[in-house]
């Protein structure tokens, strides 16, 4: 009992100024321009379900005086077990599906909100979101300290279908072509259309290595291969395998049976380097898009390419990852996580416990980098980029790529509804080198210490 007591937080209410005025996020356009129209506060903290803690205000204020022009502010939030979960920076691909991408507390500036017309008069109870989405980029602030504590047994905000509504909305009035539903676990999900069917190369490097999986042994890249041609939807793709020279022959008769005219097979006769692997692999494909993966997977869900596809035809946007499961169902993969020079992922080892951390985990989230055990990137751009830097021949290759697209302002998206198994470093010596890391830190030590995107739970 004592154990139960410790580990929950009791939070504290703040004592709240004149300055700001603290409300429920409003259930409709009328609701909320009543309470913009009798406010005497300059802020408005719409909070869900939490409460602020007693140092918010102080925090808030420090973060105004520092951004005076800005619309909104948000921050991090505290779980009611103590648990701090970090808030990413503003992204709109993550914000147009769910919730979780800001926290339970958005401030908003009466006087910009007034200057901008106030709220929109059809965003039914989406109306702080709308404005969230109509804003630019620049003026929507983070702050990195803790605003409110999440109210133990909260309900989970869903998506609703006036938030589905203003997406579209926002999205239609921007050119974008999408369609925005709420899926059975009641989350927003926006799919973006593709015009064409614009040919997707995938690129594997093997050796033809196999192990127990299950409980049963399988040749990694046949399994792999058959797993997406069985349950892949999209039509345009062909397989573009570097296969080393002790790959057997049987595992190279297998995929030629399988894939057939879908199949370039690529012969490597160097040593092991997986950077030199894949932009071999690149040189050969035929496809307007490059689709790194390891062998070592199996699909989970068929509309994997047009989830990720669609995103990375989206202004601005250089590279898109999937979410990757282990064996045991946990993840291992959901972005990149960068912190003190070292290289992580998100969400490793989580496991979804409720329709909602599912629903959460499966949304589209903007992250520093993806791993190249499942990455979609452009050709033109990947040869633009200079591929993947051979100096790297085992590991960090991809966070060297990640780096170098984003380095002039390109983004990275990881896209949580395309998931696949990952037998990591099942068919490979996953040893780091120390020249690897040295030259790593060299390149980008600075960009490695802080992750802007980094959805951290501390």
């Amino acid at each position: 009992m004592a154990r139960r007591l410790r580990d929950r937080v009791v939070p504290r209410r703040a004592h709240v100024p004149a300055w700001l005025a603290v409300h429920p996020f409003p259930r409709s356009p009328a609701e909320a321009e009543a309470i913009l129209a009798r406010t005497s506060a300059t802020h408005l903290a719409f909070v869900g379900s939490a409460t602020l803690v007693p140092e918010a205000p102080t925090r808030l204020e420090a973060a105004l005086r520092g951004a005076p022009d800005a619309l909104a502010w948000y921050g991090d939030s505290r779980l009611p077990n103590g648990v701090r979960r970090s808030a990413p920076a503003f992204s709109e691909f993550a914000v147009r599906e769910t919730a979780a991408a800001l926290g339970p507390v958005v401030v908003l500036s009466v006087a910009a909100l007034r200057a901008r017309g106030g709220f929109d008069a059809e965003a039914g109870d989406a109306a702080v979101l709308q404005v969230l989405l109509t804003a630019d980029r620049a003026d929507i602030r983070r702050i990195p300290e803790v605003l409110s504590t999440v109210v133990p047994g909260a309900p989970w905000d869903a998506g609703t279908a006036d938030s589905a509504a203003v997406v579209a909305r926002v999205l239609a009035n921007a050119g974008v072509a999408a369609d925005v539903a709420i899926d059975d676990r009641g989350a927003r999900r926006v799919s973006y259309a593709i015009d064409g069917t614009p040919l997707v190369s995938i690129v594997i490097p093997t050796r033809g290595g196999g192990g127990e999986v299950g409980g049963r042994e399988r040749v990694f890249v046949v399994e792999g291969v058959r797993s997406i041609l069985e349950r892949t939807d999209w039509a345009a793709y062909e397989f573009v395998v570097v296969a080393d020279d002790p790959t057997p022959q049987q595992v190279v008769d297998e995929l030629e049976s399988l894939a057939g005219d879908r199949l370039r097979l690529v012969r490597w006769s160097a040593p092991f380097n997986f950077s030199e692997k894949m932009n071999r692999g690149a040189v050969a494909a035929r496809g307007e898009y490059l689709l790194m993966l390891n062998d070592d997977v199996e699909l989970l869900t068929g509309d994997w390419i047009e989830r990720m596809l669609g995103l990375l035809r989206q202004p601005g946007v250089d590279e898109v990852g999937a979410m990757l499961h282990f064996e045991d169902g946990s993840i291992q993969h959901l972005g990149h996580l960068y912190e003190g020079g070292a290289a992580g992922h998100i969400a490793f080892g989580r496991v979804p416990r409720s329709p909602r951390e599912f629903a959460e985990l499966s949304s589209t989230i903007e992250v520093s980098g993806v791993t190249a055990a499942c990455a979609l990137v452009g050709a033109e751009r990947f040869v633009e980029v200079g591929g993947f830097s051979e100096m790297f021949a085992g590991n960090y290759n991809d966070v060297d790529l990640s780096q170098k697209l984003t380095e002039d302002g390109g983004r990275i998206l990881c896209a949580g509804g395309a998931k696949l198994f990952h037998f990591e470093s099942r068919t490979r010596d996953a040893r780091v080198l120390p020249s690897e890391l040295s030259a790593l830190l060299g390149r980008w030590g600075r960009r490695l210490q802080v992750d802007p995107f980094g959805q951290i739970r501390r």
